[in-house]
């Protein structure tokens, strides 16, 4: 073999040396990054997870709310209803008073 084809071989396999070492290279990054994007679908899951508890407890939330708004229409008619009682009462004793009073006076 001539000193050229030589020169050649070793010529192409530094190359080849090269390129395995180069495709080492991208093999274990393509390997992080495998790793990275299962590590993502992971965290995903989860999100997705703790956001359909989170719409749940919204949902319950929105029924405590709902029955809530509910106890207090019914406490102010109670208290509409209170409010009208007291102030028939007020105006029968004004006029039970102001009938007294005139009983009184002729009386007198």
């Amino acid at each position: 073999m001539s000193n050229e084809k030589l020169d050649i071989l070793v010529e192409l396999r530094l190359i080849a040396h090269a390129l395995i070492d180069r495709q080492d290279e991208l093999d274990a990054k393509m390997d992080a990054l495998t790793m990275e994007v299962h590590q993502l679908k992971a965290d995903v899951t989860e999100l997705k997870q703790d956001v359909a508890m989170l719409k749940q407890d919204v949902a319950e939330l929105k029924q405590d709310v709902a029955m809530l708004k509910q106890d207090v229409a019914e406490l102010k008619e109670g208290q509409d209803r209170h409010e009208r009682i007291l102030e028939t009462l007020a105006l029968r004793a004004l006029e039970w008073n102001n009938f007294r009073l005139d009983f009184i006076r002729k009386s007198s």
